[in-house]
């Protein structure tokens, strides 16, 4: 049986010593990688104000990675998400528990668009 080293001089006859180093040496670069890891972003995030049904405006944030085709509204305790496959078809999902329902987008004033009864104002990235 071969001796493998331990550390500061010492050594252990077990067969599984080398691969349990190794093991070792590969699990601190996976944590360390993994501690290096910043959360993922949208690469659009912009404050606009959105509201639901006739509720009074709040602030919500606009997201997404790909402007015009799937984006989300954060506001209250809900996360609106929408999808527009390019054909002119859009759904939205209130939350992630609920199904997808096909919207209409509609401009109900200046700067003001609204899916539904998913409102929002203020600088909407469209594209």
């Amino acid at each position: 049986m071969k001796k493998e080293p331990c550390g500061k001089g010492q050594s252990v006859n077990h067969p599984l010593a080398h691969l349990i180093r190794t093991l070792s040496q590969v699990s601190m670069l996976l944590a360390t990688g993994l501690g290096l890891a910043a959360p993922a972003r949208p690469a659009v995030s912009v404050t606009i104000e959105c509201r639901q049904q006739h509720q009074t405006w709040q602030d919500c944030r606009y997201e997404s990675d790909q402007p015009g085709t799937s984006w989300q509204l954060a506001f209250e305790k809900q996360i609106v998400r929408f999808h527009h496959d390019g054909s002119g078809h859009m759904k939205m999902q209130l939350n992630d528990n609920s199904n997808w329902t096909g919207v209409q987008a509609r401009w109900i004033a200046e700067r003001t668009l609204c899916w539904n009864n998913i409102c929002a104002r203020g600088e909407i990235p469209l594209d």
